[in-house]
């Protein structure tokens, strides 16, 4: 299984540096690294194998082999994990007194809101596709669920506009889920055929 950091999470680290301070960074960052600690804790749990995660600005990226196979609880309780491990460390903050335990509760609460939303490639559109897809109409079900992400969030980028400076670092992550939608959107057809293929091969 392979670990990296995705390079977006420099220049996010650098802005939250001056922000916040270097505080703020360790928080976001550990927060991130729980959130995917659960992602990974529900691939295991299900049998998952697990080929590699990208920790990203919202959470993480986690690619799973032959994830259509797997059954439609085991995706949803996999997009679940990232939001139950960060709601535990909610809940921890909330009950426990420390040093930042304010800090803690607001970014948690914060992963939890970006995670949440019923959007791709976001934990909650994640679970929502896999409870909602059929197996007959998968790619159509996909493709419209990708539309509607990135109309999704190319209005929410122009909303959050009218609260500048303060949304910027919203509106850089509004605009970084759209693209990366956008890619998944131009090759879904790629992946369609080699899905196709691999289904063929094994029967």
């Amino acid at each position: 299984m392979k670990f990296r950091l995705h390079p977006i999470l420099l220049p996010v680290f650098i802005l939250l540096a001056v922000m916040g301070g270097l505080a703020a960074y360790a928080i976001v960052f550990g927060s991130l690294l729980i959130h995917e600690a659960g992602h990974l804790a529900a691939a295991k749990a299900q049998s998952m194998r697990v080929r590699s995660i990208t920790i990203l600005p919202y959470g993480g990226e986690m690619e799973i082999a032959n994830p259509s196979q797997h059954s439609r609880r085991a995706r949803v309780l996999l997009a679940l994990g990232g939001p139950i491990a960060t709601t535990l460390v909610l809940a921890a903050a909330i009950v426990l007194s420390f040093p930042g335990s304010m800090d803690v509760i607001r970014i948690q609460l914060l992963i939890l809101l970006v995670n949440l939303l019923p959007i791709l490639p976001l934990d909650g559109g994640q679970a929502l596709l896999a409870l909602t897809e059929r197996e007959e109409s998968r790619y159509f079900d996909q493709t419209a669920f990708l539309v509607f992400s990135i109309g999704f969030l190319i209005v929410g980028a122009a909303v959050l506009l009218t609260g500048l400076p303060e949304t910027a670092l919203l509106i850089s992550l509004a605009v970084f889920l759209c693209l990366q939608n956008i890619s998944v959107f131009r090759f879904r057809r790629y992946r369609r055929i080699y899905e196709q293929l691999k289904r063929n091969n094994l029967t």
